[in-house]
């Protein structure tokens, strides 16, 4: 007979994983676009000027912060993800209580 609380605290191991493995190739996505981003940002700006001649400086800082601003929100959402999936300190010690008061409490309905 397969143990049900074995069976449940393997499925909540498994989506706490898969959380993980998630968050870091969310990670890997964000540094590779924003590598990505800043290598392009000069390559478009030599395009531009080659093409005019001369180029908008207003242009430039409009791009400039376009750049920026998408890699700072996306940082921000990777920090907050980051936050929920490792959680702090005093958060992971509640999540362990309360964890083992719910398999505690299945263990003893489960007995009678």
């Amino acid at each position: 007979m397969i143990d049900m609380s074995a069976l449940s605290s393997y499925e909540l191991a498994k989506k706490r994983v898969g959380t993980i493995k998630g968050f870091y190739a969310h990670l890997a996505l964000f540094l590779l676009i924003s590598i990505l981003m800043l290598a392009v940002k000069g390559t478009i700006l030599e395009v531009m000027t080659e093409k005019n001649q001369e180029t908008d400086p207003n242009f430039i800082e409009w791009l400039d912060w376009n750049f920026i601003s998408v890699i700072l929100i996306w940082g921000v959402v990777i920090m907050i993800q980051g936050f929920v999936v490792f959680g702090r300190p005093f958060i992971k010690k509640w999540e362990k209580k309360k964890i083992e008061a719910y398999l505690e409490r299945d263990k003893n309905e489960s007995a009678f």
